[in-house]
């Protein structure tokens, strides 16, 4: 009960390992001391595979290790895969070699300035579109990789977004790559529907291919033979199916799959012979590797269909987040498919909103991203304007689920603990997180030229000097606190000096957030009022309170518990992090007055002696209290009014992962802090610790709001935006409601097992006299909550007037 798990609600189910071992326990008590020792062995979960789970996933047949094809993109076996077919490798080296040679050639040709202002445009790492004229050479670049085929196409966009590897110029022109897809013939497309699907009829009343029998009833309804989008791996076709259904047939571009192994053997063999010639300390195989394994997710058809039935499982308590069903029956056979059917989702592209709906499409993209880094960890890596799109429905819609990336745990809480570091200014948290996280090696390293032969060698590198360079590149760049693109920059320029390391996720997270930060180049206004670390900040805090790693479940206990007592000043940094982004102005002032003040163990104490002395000096805490209060009265009665409750939550993503915190096993690891802490001294330290005031004045504000009757009448500051869920929408969406009834009863169930256990400590009779003492000081803080709900209707009523 304690680990509850639920895989309807897209959480990782709960993990289970043996109990602890329980003490020999012989009293007259034995049972219920057994019982609360089983229960509280439910709390114990293995983490040491911090990998997410793939759930709902088919198994696939084995592959037999010893065959050659199984040594590819494994580039520890590469010279054994390579040793299985030398002509062919050989025979695509040479074709290789000479579009090389040509883009080489042109390359070295002298850069005309064709924008005529003498200076060269520097990269935006804001961006995937080009930001400067085309060049002659760039143009050269771009054709010779086009003709090296899908492999390098893809391998020259994820370059485009690493400056640090192949210079600005060069990344600069890869990013026309991103723009322009040459379709294929749609006749060679309509072949490949009929034989993949094994049809010998036409496809469509009027649409014929060569060879059919036209006799034969048609396999669709409608069919544009025209493809109504393209991309680097295929393109699409819109057709209706016999029931009504509009579907998209996705064809795969011909010959994608017939060189992929190959050019894969020849990019490992290239970076190899780079990384001997320059001597670098980077891996590069990781990024030949993560590219061809994403082309080849891409290539398989029936994985990109259980990635999308994963996504959808995994994040169907977003309200706010769709994606297109499945259709099987008109899907090419597993292992060999090249035709994808999904059911058309009526749609909007982002270029044919008007700004306020394109504002809104970018607004949900990003917390959708954000949950998907930071909750979920199942990331799409491709969330081009071409895949995002505003539903009929008013939902931000996910399509092509081909290139997902999966985040580790660790990797995760890494992360959400950067984020914080960076809103904070905590250089040095910030640098610690980047070595987690395997941005950097551990210890850290620096370039030394050597002054005489001018040679580059590494050296160690103190903390705290790299924490200054990382501060004084992210303060001076306007966007450096502000946009993941300005990070990736500055991550780019500190390679210079510094040895920066290039783990495989990076590209694709990379990819994500620079294409959806881009979008917001069209709308001056946002770009310059919009934050993703701001926007971020309550799902790393939700993270940080799901740890799911040991070391995670460590610090977290550490960092909210003192001695089975609560460490308020923790939890009030917890609290500044929310009010900061939800605009409570007076708990904010008063959680940020704390400072380095005492420590809450100094108000804290278990002796029951001394609990006379806690109220005494618990009043004039609440005599601070009373002030912090009238100061700040008028903004929270404001805030009250107009309804600002859930200001920061427009779509309802942070209420949805609270609520996935609490009723799934992502909140084990928080149920078990809840479960061990000493109710008697979290109960006094809430009334009397100087610490806890932000709680006590959140406390007050919000059941004052309740007494006075304002969440009744509050006026919806913003009506959803969205209406009932699209037929076209996988099955999976919409089936973990957020305010149903189901899942808040599975929450209760999950934390009935904590309130019994503390409920039983602080009504034992060793704390009952000690429970008796915190009387007065309850009583004073309702008597406070009374006035300031009756100063709640006055307030109300004199603005009725």
């Amino acid at each position: 009960v304690l680990a509850l798990g639920s895989s309807g609600w897209g959480a990782q189910p709960a993990f289970a390992c043996p109990g602890r071992p329980l003490r020999a326990e012989r009293s007259s008590r034995g049972i219920s001391v057994r019982r609360a020792a089983i229960l509280a062995s439910q709390y114990e979960f293995d983490a040491a595979s911090s990998k997410t789970v793939k759930p709902f996933r088919k198994p696939r047949p084995p592959v037999n290790e010893e065959s050659a094809d199984a040594a590819i993109f494994n580039k520890d076996r590469v010279w054994e895969y390579a040793w299985g077919r030398p002509f062919e490798v050989v025979q695509r080296t040479v074709f290789l070699a000479s579009i090389v040679a040509g883009i080489w050639s042109a390359w070295q040709k002298p850069q005309v300035d064709e924008s005529g202002s003498g200076q060269s445009t520097a990269y935006m790492a804001t961006t995937f579109k080009q930001t400067r004229p085309e060049s002659e050479r760039g143009k050269a670049l771009r054709t010779g990789l086009a003709q090296m085929g899908v492999f390098f196409v893809k391998m020259g966009q994820t370059l485009a977004q690493r400056p640090d590897i192949v210079g600005d110029e060069l990344a600069e022109e890869l990013k026309g790559l991103q723009e322009r897809s040459v379709p294929f013939d749609d006749q060679v497309a309509l072949q490949i529907i009929a034989e993949d699907l094994q049809h010998r009829g036409p496809l469509a009343p009027g649409v014929w291919v060569a060879g059919c029998d036209i006799q034969a009833r048609p396999l669709l309804a409608e069919l544009n033979p025209v493809n109504v989008a393209s991309a680097s791996i295929g393109q699409v076709y819109k057709g209706r199916l016999w029931d009504g259904r509009e579907v998209a047939l996705k064809v795969q571009r011909p010959g994608a799959q017939d060189v992929l192994g190959l050019d894969w053997a020849v990019a490992v063999f290239g970076v190899m012979a780079y990384q001997q010639l320059k001597n670098n300390i980077n891996d590069y195989n990781l990024i030949v590797d993560t590219v061809a394994k994403g082309i080849k997710m891409e290539l398989d058809y029936h994985e990109e269909a259980a990635n999308c039935l994963e996504f959808a499982t995994r994040h169907a308590f977003l309200p706010f987040v769709s994606s297109p069903a499945w259709v099987p029956e008109f899907t090419g056979p597993e292992g060999s498919a090249r035709v994808l059917c999904l059911e058309w989702y009526p749609s909007r592209a982002p270029s044919e909103l008007p700004r306020h709906e394109r504002r809104r499409l970018v607004e949900m993209a990003v917390e959708a991203c954000v949950v998907q880094l930071l909750v979920t960890g199942f990331v799409h890596a491709d969330p081009h304007e071409g895949n995002l799109r505003m539903g009929d429905d008013g939902r931000v819609v996910f399509l092509d689920f081909g290139l997902m990336d999966r985040i580790d745990f660790g990797v995760m809480e890494s992360f959400a603990a950067g984020i914080r570091s960076v809103l904070n200014s905590d250089w040095p948290a910030l640098v610690q997180s980047m070595q987690d996280a395997k941005f950097t090696p551990t210890p850290l390293m620096k370039f030394v030229r050597d002054p005489v032969s001018g040679a580059k060698s590494l050296q160690e590198c103190d903390a705290a000097e790299f924490a200054e360079v990382v501060a004084r590149k992210l303060t001076s760049d306007q966007a450096g606190t502000s946009r993941f693109g300005a990070m990736a920059m500055a991550l780019k320029d500190l390679s210079n000096e510094y040895a920066m390391l290039t783990p495989p996720y990076v590209a694709l997270l990379a990819r994500t957030f620079i294409t959806l930060e881009g979008m917001l180049a069209d709308d001056p206004q946002m770009a310059a009022e919009f934050n993703i670390y701001e926007n971020a900040l309550p799902f790393a805090v939700s993270r940080i309170l799901s740890p799911r790693t040991r070391k995670g479940q460590a610090a977290l206990r550490n960092t909210l518990l003192i001695k089975g007592s609560p460490n308020w000043a923790a939890l009030a940094s917890f609290l500044q992090a929310e009010v900061d982004n939800e605009a409570a102005p007076g708990i904010a002032a008063a959680a940020s007055d704390l400072g380095d003040g005492e420590s809450s163990s100094r108000s804290i104490t278990s002796n029951n002696n001394n609990n006379t002395t806690n109220n005494n000096s618990g009043s004039n805490n609440n005599n601070n209290d009373d002030l912090a209060d009238r100061s700040s009265s008028s903004s929270i009665i404001t805030s009250r009014s107009r309804g600002n409750d859930h200001a920061g939550d427009s779509y309802g993503a942070r209420e949805a992962v609270q609520m996935r915190l609490l009723a799934t096993s992502e909140g084990a690891a928080l149920r078990r802090v809840f479960f061990d802490m000493d109710l008697f001294q979290a109960l006094n330290g809430f009334l009397h610790a100087r610490e806890s005031r932000p709680f006590r004045q959140l406390f007050v504000q919000e059941l004052a709001g309740r007494w006075a009757g304002s969440d009744d009448e509050r006026a919806p500051t913003n009506e959803v935006p969205w209406g009932p869920r699209s037929a076209a929408a996988a099955r999976e969406w919409g089936s973990t409601d957020v305010s149903s009834g189901e899942l808040r009863r599975r929450a209760r169930k999950a934390w009935r097992v904590v309130f019994r256990r503390q409920l039983r400590s602080l009504l034992s009779p060793r704390r009952f006299l000690g429970v008796l003492l915190l009387v007065p000081s309850a009583a004073r803080l309702l008597i406070r909550t009374a006035l300031r709900a009756s100063q709640l209707r006055r307030s109300k009523t004199s603005l009725r007037r």
